[in-house]
C-alpha cells in the first residue's frame, strides 16, 4: 500500500522538526499548520501510526492543505538528558523523581513556548519566497503533550484550533491527587512544589485565566477545541479536568467538543484518532 503522507525535516533555529503532508498535496490550497505533541517518556516518531490515519480519512477532503508538525519534547527523545527527570514519584525510592510536578512542568511549559518559537519561523523554513498562505495554526498533543496543548491554548492567541489527548488544564489539581497517593502533600510550598513554580503556575495556567468571561480577555473564546479523556484513565483523571472543562467559555464562534471514552484508561486509541480526523474536516 502506498504511504499516505510525506515527511519533511527540517531543522529550525536548532531544533529538529518534521514536517508532514499529503501525498496528495494541492499547492492551490491554502496551508494549515497542526503540531502534534508526544506523550512523557515517548517521542514524536511515535505518533506516525496517529498521522498515517488521519491522511488517510482527511486527505483529500479539506479545503486546505494539511500540514502536521512534530517534534520531541526537552528532555525526549534526541533532546534527552537524563530520563529519572521524565519519572514520576513511585514508593520505591530508587524509581521516584522527588521533582516529578518541577520537571513535568518544565517541560510542558517548554514544549508550548517552542510552538510559538516554531509559528514563528518556521514559515521561513517551510515557504523562503512566501509562495504559499498559512491559514491558520492549531496544536494536538498525547498526555503530557495534552498539558502543553492546554497551556498554549492558554497563552499563543495564534493557536485556533487545540486538541488535548488524555491531557489536563489543571495542573495543581492534576498534580495534588497525584502527590496524595505517595503521601506528598503539595497543599503548600514545599520542595515537591517550589513557591517560586506555584507563582507561575498561578500566573500563567488555564484555570488563572479569565476562561469564564464572554469577551476577547478569554483567551479561549472563539477557539475551536476537541477533548479526547478516558472515562477510566487513573494517571490523568478526567475529574482533575472536568470542572474547567465544563465551564469553559468558547463564545459563540468556538466550538468546545467534548468526549470521554467509556472504559479507557490512559490511552490514545484508534477511536480517538478518528475523532481527531472528522474534527479536523469541521475547522
Amino acid at each position: 500500500m502506498a504511504a499516505s503522507f510525506n515527511k519533511n525535516l527540517l531543522n529550525v533555529g536548532g531544533l529538529p522538526v518534521a514536517v508532514y503532508s499529503s501525498t496528495h498535496s494541492d499547492t492551490s490550497k491554502p496551508v494549515f499548520i497542526l503540531f502534534f505533541l508526544h506523550g512523557r517518556l515517548g517521542k514524536a516518531d511515535d505518533l506516525e501510526p496517529a498521522i498515517k490515519t488521519i491522511y488517510e480519512d482527511v486527505g483529500k477532503g479539506l479545503d486546505k492543505e494539511l500540514l502536521i508538525v512534530t517534534f520531541d519534547h526537552r528532555n525526549h527523545g534526541h533532546r534527552l538528558v537524563n530520563n529519572k527527570e521524565n519519572q514520576i514519584w513511585d514508593e520505591d525510592e530508587s524509581k521516584s523523581n522527588p521533582a516529578h510536578a518541577v520537571d513535568m512542568y518544565t517541560i510542558l511549559e517548554g514544549s508550548a513556548r517552542d510552538v510559538s518559537f516554531l509559528i514563528d519561523y518556521l514559515p521561513a523554513y517551510l515557504f523562503p519566497e512566501s509562495e504559499r498562505s498559512i491559514s491558520g495554526w492549531g496544536l494536538a498533543g498525547v498526555s503530557l503533550g495534552g498539558h502543553s496543548t492546554w497551556t498554549a491554548l492558554a497563552r499563543e492567541p495564534r493557536i485556533q484550533v487545540g486538541i488535548p489527548i488524555i491531557g489536563c488544564p489543571d495542573y495543581l489539581t492534576l498534580m495534588t491527587a497525584r502527590a496524595a497517593k505517595y503521601g506528598i502533600s503539595l497543599e503548600s510550598a514545599s520542595k515537591y512544589l517550589p513557591e517560586s513554580l506555584l507563582v507561575l503556575i498561578r500566573e500563567q495556567a488555564p484555570p488563572f485565566t479569565p476562561y469564564l468571561v464572554s469577551d476577547k480577555s478569554n483567551p479561549f473564546y472563539g477557539k475551536k477545541i476537541l477533548v479526547l479523556s478516558g472515562a477510566a484513565d487513573t494517571l490523568v483523571p478526567w475529574e482533575a479536568s472536568k470542572a474547567f472543562v465544563d465551564s469553559l467559555n468558547v463564545g459563540p464562534a468556538g466550538i468546545k467538543k467534548v468526549i470521554v471514552q467509556p472504559e479507557t484508561g490512559h490511552a490514545f486509541t484508534p477511536e480517538m484518532v478518528k475523532e481527531i480526523s472528522q474534527f479536523l474536516q469541521s475547522v
